[in-house]
């Protein structure tokens, strides 16, 4: 596929033009809740990241598809590639509100390919899933007039393709489980073969419920499906400041990534079998990665790595323009 170049600096494309830069063809409240249909069991234990422990950073700085904002990123365990989603922050144009680039890439960072998505959100999470030899990625998709996705979307990643939000090639796999679901995202937990989705039932107020991932791609995402559902933490005026910035799940624990621009990171650890909007861990604070101009958390993923598992985190950066992504990780386990 052809690149394009992308300057922070010139007038947005119009949708036409936005279609010619693809370069590509189009493709044809609180607390706990198990299901009391499956049993009224815990998720099982399982070992947690220490997030103090030892690391590393295969991704530094590296520049992705287009010049946009690196926003969240997921692993293809099976063929060691990483997914980027990238949104447009200076779009001023409401017909591209919710636009997104997919850049593919090794788990060095260098580019594989590319993808576009028309109005399907802000990018908060991706997730991807390898299935009978294809890549299917799921991201929020049907964006509102805030930018974020109403519902979350399955569809399998195409080099070089341009997929608008009402292609027949995307599946709708948002759950439906009662609750009001504000501003869906998934990730995937590799090592249970699980599907979770954060959302919000109003202002300030996240929830989290899991799937078992084969139940979520044949699209059986109702109540009596869920395997636990509970919430998360609100974050009153602190969460205005720090912004929510990507989440992950590895067995019984949820990491949750916060903060600003040019401030202080954070990471939250949550037990899924937790109750109200206890946490393990709470606002750790990260020092990775400090050096970037422009330094903003984006993204979170577990990486099954041959060594053993990878709990990674990533960093949107602008060096004079030029938006870059870097990616680290911590591998020891509690």
């Amino acid at each position: 596929m052809r690149q394009i170049p992308f300057d922070a600096h010139r007038p947005r494309l119009s949708r036409r033009g936005w279609f010619r830069a693809a370069g590509a063809a189009a493709l044809g409240s609180a607390g706990l809740v198990l299901n009391a249909s499956p049993a009224q069991a815990a998720v099982p234990d399982s070992p947690r990241f220490k997030l103090d422990g030892a690391g590393g950073n295969p991704i530094w700085k590296k520049s992705l598809h287009a010049n946009w904002v690196m926003q969240s990123f997921a692993y293809d365990n099976v063929h060691q590639h990483l997914y980027f989603a990238q949104v447009n922050s200076q779009n001023s144009d409401s017909a591209n509100v919710g636009d997104l680039w997919i850049t593919k890439t090794d788990t060095a960072g260098n580019q594989l390919g590319s993808m576009a998505l028309h109005n399907f959100g802000h990018g908060v999470s991706i997730a991807v899933e390898p299935h009978n030899g294809s890549v299917y990625l799921w991201t929020e998709w049907m964006s509102s007039s805030s930018g974020f996705g109403t519902k979350i979307g399955r569809f399998a990643f195409t080099d070089g393709a341009v997929l608008e939000k009402t292609s027949s090639a995307i599946q709708d796999r948002t759950p439906s489980i009662g609750d009001t679901m504000i501003n869906p995202q998934p990730s995937i937990d590799p090592s249970t073969e699980r599907l979770l989705v954060r959302y919000k039932t109003g202002t300030d107020l996240p929830r989290i419920v899991a799937f078992n991932l084969a139940d979520a791609r044949a699209g059986r995402l109702a109540s009596e499906n869920r395997l636990a559902e509970r919430a998360l933490p609100s974050r009153g005026a602190w969460g205005a400041d720090n912004p929510f910035q990507g989440f992950t799940a590895y067995g019984r624990y949820v990491y949750l990534l916060e903060g600003r621009a040019g401030g202080p990171s954070y990471i939250t650890v949550v037990d899924l079998n937790g109750s109200g909007q206890s946490t393990v861990v709470d606002k750790w604070t990260t020092a990775a990665g400090q050096s970037l101009p422009g330094r903003e958390p984006q993204g979170m993923a577990v990486w099954m790595h041959s060594t053993g598992p990878r709990l990674a985190f990533g960093f949107h950066s602008n060096t004079g323009g030029v938006r870059q992504a870097s990616v680290f990780y911590k591998d020891q386990l509690a």
